[in-house]
């Protein structure tokens, strides 16, 4: 937990500080605050005078523990603050209003077989608007931003999204946040979108017990993020944890079209665009995932083969991973319906129990606790870390500055 400074001159990091320690121990009082924060109990009490006037913070009764008066306890106000989530995939698109909470209090979601820019940006444009027209006029103002979690390479894998080159090019060429930034009055801050799933389950999810795991995202493609000492580590350019073109064995599914190379790609066997391939080749049209449920029984034997395949390729990643960096636990999560999530983890942990080489320590496999909409969750993380997160640690680029 962040520590704070008694110098005047550090007056907003100790509120965030202070705000950070509530939030992450849910309700505290002002002497706990004093006691974790290295602040003193006279600098705590006013600032979280300040941030209850503010209406950042809330009292929520008192609490008798020990000796002398009762203690005030404080909580995170859901109505201080709220934000807009917008996930951009390949294949789907979330849009999500958040309060300071984490609570999600609103949501629009579609799905596209190819993705235009031209079709994404009229739907961000009313998807905001709409989100924000369901606020009232006072909490209207205290919508920080919105949050842009999307893949930094939208024109990569052309071929399996059955993009053209001239799609493909736009993609290259387009600053995607400054257009979204164009067509709202809110700031607009970005980030890759399965960093920011990363962000959603280390603030809201394991994260509360873990400090250091690796995440892993399975949706149209793969993808990931790494925290280490509870801060996401971004890397040199950002894209730490990217784990789609991670060399991995070839795939045992007939589906799979013949390696090239010497090692195939964990895109190509952990991700629902292998799984829809593998369905489409065995006679089961498929174009998006909340499609597959209509398919079942009939299609049973195709998907396990595909979850066993996914099981293995993911192993073989993290088994690599964790004999480079030390870490303590795996989070597996997707834009998957939920039995398909504990499937995968059940697998994955059973095959690294059975595979793990010696001199590596065995992570624990954990099952992501934020699901679907952990992108769009922590696309609207991004602008409350940017307004209210003492973690210098995490840097964030606002579109319109």
């Amino acid at each position: 937990m962040s520590k704070g400074s008694n110098s005047s001159g550090l007056r907003r990091y100790n509120e965030r500080v202070l705000i950070n320690s509530i939030r992450k121990l849910g309700q505290a009082s002002k002497l706990e605050l004093a006691r974790l924060s290295n602040l003193t109990p006279q600098a705590v009490t006013r600032i979280i005078d300040d941030l209850d006037a503010a209406g950042l913070v809330l009292q929520k009764g008192k609490v008798q523990r020990g000796l002398g008066q009762p203690s005030t306890m404080y909580s995170i106000n859901p109505s201080g603050a709220y934000s807009i989530g917008v996930n951009v995939g390949r294949s789907d698109i979330q849009l999500l209003l958040m309060d300071f909470a984490g609570t999600v209090i609103g949501k629009i979601a579609h799905e596209f077989e190819i993705p235009d820019p031209d079709f994404l940006l009229d739907k961000i444009e009313h998807g905001i608007a709409y989100l924000e027209s369901s606020l009232s006029p006072e909490s209207k103002t205290r919508l920080v931003g919105v949050g842009l979690a999307m893949p930094w390479f939208m024109g990569a894998w052309k071929k399996e999204v059955n993009m053209d080159d001239a799609l493909a090019e736009r993609w290259a060429n387009i600053k995607f946040d400054e257009e979204v930034a164009a067509r709202t009055h809110i700031p607009v801050f970005i980030e890759n979108d399965c960093s920011a799933a990363a962000i959603a389950e280390l603030k809201f999810g394991n994260g509360q017990a873990l400090d250091n795991f690796l995440y892993i995202f399975i949706g149209t493609f793969v993808g990931g993020g790494l925290v280490l000492k509870g801060n996401l580590e971004s890397g040199i350019h950002g894209n730490a944890g990217a784990l789609a073109s991670m060399p991995v064995t070839p795939s045992r599914l007939s589906s799979t079209p013949e390696n090239q190379g010497k090692f195939e790609t964990l895109a190509n066997r952990a991700s629902i665009f292998v799984l829809r391939r593998h369905l489409n080749a065995n006679g089961f049209p498929i174009k998006n995932i909340s499609e597959l449920q209509s398919l079942m029984p009939a299609a049973q034997p195709y998907l396990d083969e595909w979850l066993d395949d996914c099981a293995e390729a993911l192993t073989f990643a993290i088994l690599s991973s964790v004999s480079v960096l030390d870490f303590e636990g795996v989070v597996i999560d997707g834009y998957l319906p939920r039995d398909l999530v504990q499937t995968i983890v059940a697998m994955v942990e059973q095959k690294v129990n059975q595979h793990c080489p010696q001199g590596v320590f065995l992570p624990q496999i954990h099952e992501g606790k934020i699901g679907q909409d952990a992108r769009a969750i922590g696309g609207a993380i991004l602008p409350l870390y940017v307004n209210f997160s003492p973690d210098k640690n995490v840097m964030l680029t606002a579109a319109d500055e």
